[in-house]
């Protein structure tokens, strides 16, 4: 064995049911970790708090899960968040010389986030598999592996630590159809927007949450669907059959100073982002535009504090020239640009 270690948190029958859409990743993680020698571990929550049902000592709703794949003998049990509270946990460890973690399981927001801080405190490697850990809130998801991040932690999706490289391809009546978006996650908590005032554009407090329900999302297809088949191209990032990312541009041209063609559609899933997706998708709408004769690519962005610290990280600016037809459409949109040909 070598000095690394998959470790896979509270994934128990009392546990959040959002375990079920991560688990069939955790055991291909699980086979991932066995064929590259690691330790598979597993930690389980016992809750010896007066008043409480859940993670009761030897109760059905304290055992591990039975879709997991369990194969090793290495359990052990926790009465608090963080796992290396667990001595016969902390011995293992220390016995095993490991000094390098792979993290799993639930909930980001309790357990795996104290465990990872102290894991990181104590100076060990810690990568979080981003798409192996959910919570008992999805909406705090984003949040937590920002935190992950801040802490010292590696935050990838469980691709990437395999070696699969998402594909990407231009979209077209073969691979995309009306139900093509069914598991596609738009969900985004925004707290802050860009505002214009009259001194400027200031960062105002402004809290909602966008999460496109079933029917949006069917909605968002055929429109992208039609829009293909008539004056706009699309590129999409598919991790196997699903599509993960989109965007879409379109072939009419605009502007007086320069020739613009708008990015029209531009989403990534929300447990793929922070993973490069969006930048190579953008660098495919940008490669389409100066085929289309284009000088800069046109953006109506979304005001929110993290939309718009994503499309300055791709390089967009203020649109030197605003079509106000498309700013009219979406008047709290920040309208942008992105030169195609450098300055």
């Amino acid at each position: 064995m070598n000095r690394k270690a998959l470790v896979v948190i509270d994934i128990q029958n009392d546990i959040t049911k959002n375990y079920r859409k991560i688990i069939d990743r955790i055991n291909q993680a699980i086979e991932w970790a066995v064929a590259e020698n690691m330790q598979i571990i597993y930690i389980k929550h016992n809750n010896l708090s007066a008043g409480t049902r859940t993670f009761k000592p030897d109760t059905k709703g304290a055992e591990l899960v039975p879709e997991m794949k369990v194969v090793s003998d290495n359990i052990f049990v926790k009465t608090k968040a963080n796992a290396l509270t667990s001595e016969e946990f902390t011995e293992f460890i220390e016995k095993n010389g490991i000094k390098e973690f792979y993290v799993a399981g639930a909930d980001a927001t309790a357990c795996v986030k104290s465990t990872c801080f102290n894991m990181t405190k104590a100076g060990y490697a810690v990568h979080v598999i981003s798409d192996c850990v959910t919570s008992y809130d999805l909406k705090k998801m984003p949040e937590m592996l920002a935190y992950y991040e801040a802490k010292g932690c590696e935050v990838k999706s469980l691709a990437l630590f395999l070696g699969i490289k998402y594909q990407y391809k231009r979209l077209d009546n073969n691979n995309f159809a009306g139900h093509s978006l069914d598991d596609f996650v738009r969900h985004q908590t925004v707290t802050e927007c860009w505002r214009k005032t009259d001194n400027g554009w200031e960062l105002v407090p402004n809290v909602f949450e966008e999460n496109w329900s079933q029917e949006q999302c069917r909605k968002m297809a055929e429109e992208i669907l039609h829009n293909i088949n008539l004056d706009q191209t699309g590129f999409g990032a598919f991790d196997g059959e699903r599509l993960i990312g989109f965007a879409t541009v379109s072939h009419r041209i605009f502007g007086v100073t320069a020739k613009y063609v708008q990015l029209v559609c531009f989403q990534i899933s929300e447990e793929y982002r922070r993973q490069g997706i969006g930048r190579k998708l953008f660098s495919m709408v940008c490669e389409e535009a100066r085929q289309l004769g284009a000088d800069k690519l046109y953006i109506s962005a979304h005001s929110s504090k993290e939309s718009q610290a994503a499309y300055r990280a791709l390089g967009c600016t203020p649109a030197e020239e605003v079509n106000e037809e498309l700013a009219a459409e979406e008047p709290f949109d920040v309208q942008m640009e992105y030169r195609l040909y450098g300055i």
